[in-house]
């Protein structure tokens, strides 16, 4: 254990401080300038073995502080949760590993590594976020989500770019300390990378919004996690968001959305609460978003069970559902068990919920948008097919609860902000216990509930007038990095054959 105590392992350590503490809700965004410039030293002067070493030791710390809320589940009763968020310790530790191996066999001088460096983080990521285990959370460009004028680039890169520039910026750190000579040289270097998504992202912010608006209620039903799903408590539940529903209706409103589950029970089964959510809103001549669940029958005794919203319309009931295409891996579904017989035996006690398919629109009477679930949030790609589609806004629903009192939900919301810039498209993200918040084009925060609060929110939001870059082309810069990733390992594999 004599590593512990070397230059290296601290220097590490600190690293992985710095980075963690860069994400939310820590108001230090500012550290991921600089987070990576101690692993870059550790790294100047070692074997790629080394690197990869050091890389893991850095993956393993921020993982197991950044993401310590998985374990809260146990909390709750979920013992297998233990061993499994060790084991995503462990395996998301690789992503980093495996960047830092890369910089090391990559380059013959170091500076070749230091150039590609930005274009393997991304790549990595990207990856990262790719499929049924797809786990996208921990991108670097999310600790810049407080600083709105410096991503509002992101309509045209999407994260991938944030993330490039902020580890771009860390290289340059890097060099500028490193040379002396040229020191200068680098230090305007960083100034003027600093200042271009800024003067671009405050020219962004000063642009007038003129579009339609909706008016949106949000309502927060803080329903206690211990409670929610006993049937004893079932009427607690609908009385909850039948009282927060008529209080925010005191004004008028285009549409009301309650969180993930809020129903929780099989809602189209269950004709008297069905019954009374169909009249709620004929009574608040208003269109409902309710989360729930929902099954079919596909044989004997074969059901097949879906993470659902949906929508109410006072005018015919429930109108259109739609069901959860991304689905957390490992609590709502063991990843590929649907084409891959021998996962279907797994049993984690996971919620073996099926995919949907289908990139539905909910075509009110104010406007078209999704009603996105919980995880959803997290990936780009899937909101933008929303918004190539036609949506007028997004809305996204969420139950929270379990994180309890920790930076999970503060992570999971500020995912919020960069799809609404991304996509330059107003969110009405509703949680069950928060953070519930409505957030505009350019990220915004227009209304924000406190955690474990029982409110509503009431605003009026600005439905998307254009179309951005990313939006019509998806994540170019993440494929691009991915295709510079892949290539550069191709081209070390060769030249170690040959």
């Amino acid at each position: 254990m004599g590593f512990l105590k070397s230059r290296e392992f601290l220097i590490v350590l600190f690293s992985a401080l710095l980075f963690s503490f860069a994400f939310p809700p820590s108001p230090f965004g500012f550290l991921a300038y600089f987070a990576l410039v101690p692993l870059l030293i550790a790294l100047s002067d070692c074997s790629p073995k080394q690197a990869f070493k050091w890389g893991y030791l850095f993956g393993v710390i921020s993982n197991v502080l950044l993401l310590y809320w998985i374990i809260w589940q146990t909390f709750y009763g979920e013992y297998f949760v233990l061993p499994g968020s060790l084991g995503a310790y462990l395996i998301l530790a690789l992503y980093p590993a495996v960047w830092c191996w890369l910089l090391r066999l990559t380059s013959l001088r170091w500076i070749y590594g230091l150039i590609l460096a930005p274009f393997l983080w991304v790549g990595l990521e990207y990856l990262r976020g790719l499929g049924q285990v797809g786990f996208p959370w921990l991108d670097i460009g999310y600790t810049q989500t407080g600083y709105l004028p410096v991503i509002q680039f992101a309509s045209l890169t999407g994260i991938q770019g944030v993330s490039f520039w902020v580890v771009t910026l860390n290289v340059l750190v890097y060099l500028f300390l490193k040379y002396k000579k040229t020191r200068v040289v680098w230090g305007l270097v960083i100034v003027v990378f600093l200042l271009i998504p800024y003067l671009y992202g405050k020219n962004e912010l000063r642009k007038e919004n003129n579009s339609e608006t909706v008016k949106v209620a949000l309502i927060q039903g803080n329903i206690d996690p211990n409670i929610k799903w006993d049937p004893q408590f079932l009427d607690y539940n609908f009385q909850v968001y039948d009282s927060l529903s008529k209080e925010a209706a005191k004004v008028k409103l285009d549409v009301i959305i309650w969180p993930e589950t809020a129903a929780p029970c099989y809602l189209e089964k269950e004709p008297v609460y069905l019954s009374k959510v169909e009249k709620l809103s004929q009574e608040l001549n208003t269109d409902l978003i309710v989360g729930t669940d929902d099954y079919y029958v596909v044989g004997p005794e074969r059901f097949v069970f879906y993470n659902a919203s949906f929508w109410i319309s006072p005018d015919y009931g429930l109108k259109e559902k739609y069901y959860k295409m991304q689905l957390v891996p490992f609590a709502e579904r063991i990843p590929y068990s649907g084409s891959m017989r021998i996962f279907e035996e797994i049993e984690l006690g996971q919620a073996n919920f099926s995919p949907g398919i289908n990139y539905t629109l909910f075509q009110t009477r104010e406007g078209s948008f999704p009603a996105i679930i919980c995880y959803e949030i997290a990936f780009p790609d899937l909101v933008r097919q929303f918004v190539n589609g036609g949506a007028d806004f997004i809305g996204n629903i969420t139950n929270d609860a379990w994180f309890g009192r920790t930076a999970g939900p503060y992570q999971h919301a500020s995912m919020a902000i960069m799809r609404a810039i991304e996509n330059r498209i107003s969110i009405a993200r509703c949680a069950n216990t928060g953070i519930s918040m409505i957030v505009d084009p350019y990220g915004r925060i227009l209304e924000k509930s406190s955690l474990f609060k029982t409110t509503n929110l009431v605003s009026e939001i600005p439905k998307r007038s254009e179309t951005t870059f990313f939006t019509r082309h998806g994540p170019w810069l993440g494929k691009l990095c991915l295709l510079v990733s892949l290539l550069t390992g191709i081209i070390v594999l060769l030249k170690r054959l040959f």
